[in-house]
């Protein structure tokens, strides 16, 4: 668990948006160490200056390929908390951050206020989900319904575990962030893979996603190595405050500064 004043190190496209994000943590609990435009950069510069890093927010469009790039800052970090903000949320997007490592998922239409409470949320250890997540749950529930009936045809052909690789497939994760969410090693799952194109058939990884998805396999959030919600009831009621807080009006980053001083007095 982090203590205060954290330091941070900012990844953004926009030199506007990483300024911005600056202001906005100024005078709160975190200290601003870095601004880089990539994910490589970044960990160019914790090589070279061995730089104490606390947390990494990391704006999605900064990244190529969110689950490598995720997976290349866990390694560079491995203490340091990581939060992606994101334009939208999509259930793909977000399972695709958390297994990679992430640790906090923040839409970017988010207010000052709710962005700033958040991140302190993911400075203290928890896990941090957009509050539009509870309107999808509906949705999960059915897609869950319907991958265990196409699971269910596909069990004849596949071992559970070669379905759960599948799965990995369909959202093209690499066989390292499969490794990672499955819990077994990267030789492993070449071995799934391999039997898996071998068993359906196909040539490549792409085919076999495209099987899958034809025999109406879907990607779904998987259960959660520990719990999303606080581990107190006092953190756990102030996260649900703050998810749904986060359906606010948009933040604007530095402009909204007096906003925040006006609540701190």
């Amino acid at each position: 668990m982090l203590t205060a004043s954290t330091r941070v190190s900012l990844i953004c496209s926009s030199s506007i948006l990483s300024e911005g994000l600056k202001s906005i943590l100024l005078d709160e609990d975190f200290t601003v160490v870095g601004q880089h435009k990539s994910c490589a950069a970044l960990i160019s510069a914790v090589q070279r200056d061995a730089a104490e890093v606390g947390m990494v927010v990391v704006d999605s469009d900064a990244m190529r390929n969110v689950a490598k790039e995720i997976v290349a800052i866990r390694e560079a970090l491995p203490r340091a908390r990581i939060v992606v903000l994101h334009e939208d949320l999509t259930v793909a997007s977000l399972i695709e951050a958390f297994d990679s490592g992430a640790d906090g998922y923040i839409l970017k239409e988010t207010c000052c206020e709710s962005l700033v409470n958040c991140l302190q949320l993911a400075a203290r250890g928890e896990k941090v989900v957009p509050g539009e997540l509870v309107h999808q749950l509906p949705q999960l529930a059915g897609a869950t319904a319907d991958q265990a009936r196409a699971e269910g045809e596909l069990s004849d052909l596949l071992s559970e575990r070669e379905i759960a690789t599948l799965r990995c497939l369909v959202m093209g994760h690499p066989n390292k962030v499969i490794a990672r969410r499955l819990d077994i090693g990267e030789a492993t799952v070449k071995v799934h893979v391999k039997a898996i194109l071998r068993k359906l058939n196909v040539q490549n990884r792409t085919q076999a996603a495209i099987c899958a998805v034809n025999h109406g396999v879907q990607a779904t959030l998987p259960a959660p190595s520990q719990p999303v919600a606080a581990k107190n009831a006092d953190s756990a009621r102030e996260l649900e405050q703050v998810c749904e807080s986060n359906l606010a009006k948009p933040f604007m980053l530095a402009d909204k500064r007096s906003q925040l001083h006006a609540l701190s007095a």
